[in-house]
């Protein structure tokens, strides 16, 4: 043992020494001697490898211990082939996590979990990994593994994992409803297919609550899928929530038709109101006077006002006796036809007040200039024709006197 001190201390030797001692079966002495040689002066990094590699193959309850405390001072490239050749998936998983080799690590403990996995460490680890294509084998391994927890999987890697994926993976597995926690968490983002997912969970578990609160704060999915869903469904529940998002999708007479059919008759005048459609609208009052819901027909009359035409109320009310339950309605109208024949009369007397002020004002103009030009002469309108004669035959004559004296032109 004096004279395998003297020679560890050269690295280039090491080998060699522990090859022979090995060929001899003496692995009691190599390891002591390795063990002494730590405490050396001129200790190496073959020293610290070498007695790991010898612990993995004939100590193994002592290598863990030996990785723990000189994990920096191995060679780990060939440290982790000894634990590999030897099976000691613990201390490989330890050594790459101590070298930053998280994507090793995270395989490592996939493929060896009895040895090597432990949830909080592969919860840790699969946050730092490069290769994202592994998030994806690890849920896979959890659900084999341990579904319980996979939940707590996706929640460490939400921000890095394609949601799309994920729930495409869960369905193909048939394991959906176990990650509902997890399509809470990610529905903030509003993603269609995390909606449509978790909707179809709500419809599946009855609860109706959560499922009108969703699809009024997130408004990305499928809505007539969503609706052609609830309406099949046996609660009222959750057939109301399918006239609501047809109404929302516009499709007008689907939704109404679904509150006639589970007699929520104040949704279906409300969605009739707001479709805007005459054709409807006139649909519906004749469905209630068919079914002698005289109350609804008068409230129908009034929430869909603008749609109605007034001929085809007064008929209908005078067919069926409903002239007492038309008859606000007939009076609003005549209101609202009265008020705009005002209205017309209104502007057409305007309109002829501004025409006759224009006349005024054109004939103030025409007088106007009339008066300048005879100014000084109050005689000059009347005698205009004169005056311009005797300009031009008294007048001229006197200016072409020169020309030969007489009256005219002096032709």
């Amino acid at each position: 043992q004096i004279c395998a001190l003297h020679i560890i201390v050269n690295p280039d030797e090491v080998d060699e020494l522990v090859g022979v001692y090995e060929v001899k079966g003496h692995f009691e002495e190599i390891i002591a001697v390795m063990e002494a040689g730590l405490g050396l002066e001129r200790a190496h990094m073959g020293i610290f490898t070498e007695l790991g590699v010898l612990y993995s193959k004939y100590k193994e309850e002592k290598l863990m211990e030996h990785v723990k405390l000189f994990w920096s001072r191995v060679n780990i490239r060939k440290m982790l082939k000894a634990c590999e050749e030897n099976a000691q998936w613990e201390e490989l998983v330890f050594l790459h996590l101590h070298h930053d080799e998280f994507d090793n690590a995270a395989l490592a403990m996939i493929a060896h979990p009895t040895e090597a996995w432990e949830h909080l460490k592969f919860k840790d680890t699969i946050a730092k990994l490069t290769n994202t294509e592994i998030f994806y084998k690890a849920i896979t391994f959890y659900l084999d593994y341990s579904p319980l927890e996979i939940n707590s999987l996706l929640e460490a890697m939400a921000s890095r994992v394609d949601h799309v994926r994920v729930i495409s993976q869960m369905k193909r597995a048939g394991h959906l409803p176990l990650v509902k926690p997890y399509l809470l968490t990610t529905q903030p983002a509003n993603i269609k297919e995390v909606n449509d997912a978790l909707y179809a969970l709500y419809v599946e578990d009855e609860d109706h609550e959560a499922l009108a609160k969703g699809v009024v704060t997130f408004d990305n999915f499928d809505q007539v899928e969503m609706a052609q869903m609830c309406e099949k469904h046996s609660l009222l529940q959750f057939r109301r929530i399918g006239a609501m998002l047809y109404k929302r999708a516009k499709k007008w007479s689907k939704s109404v038709e679904l509150s006639k059919k589970d007699k929520v008759w104040d949704e279906a005048i409300e969605t009739t109101a707001e479709s805007g459609d005459s054709a409807i609208a006139e649909e519906l009052i004749n469905f209630f006077v068919e079914q002698k819901l005289n109350t609804c027909f008068a409230a129908a009359l009034y929430t869909c006002y603008a749609q109605l035409r007034p001929d085809v109320v007064m008929e209908l009310a005078w067919r069926n006796n409903l002239n007492d339950f038309a008859m606000p309605f007939m009076v609003q109208t005549m209101r609202e036809i009265t008020n705009k024949l005002d209205t017309l009369v209104e502007k057409e007397r305007k309109k002829e007040e501004a025409v006759a002020e224009e006349k005024k004002k054109a004939e103030e103009a025409l007088a106007s200039g009339y008066s300048d030009y005879g100014a000084g002469d109050p005689n000059a309108m009347v005698v205009y024709g004169a005056g311009m004669g005797g300009g031009m035959g008294g007048g001229m004559p006197q200016q072409m006197g020169g020309y030969g004296g007489g009256g005219g032109y002096g032709y």
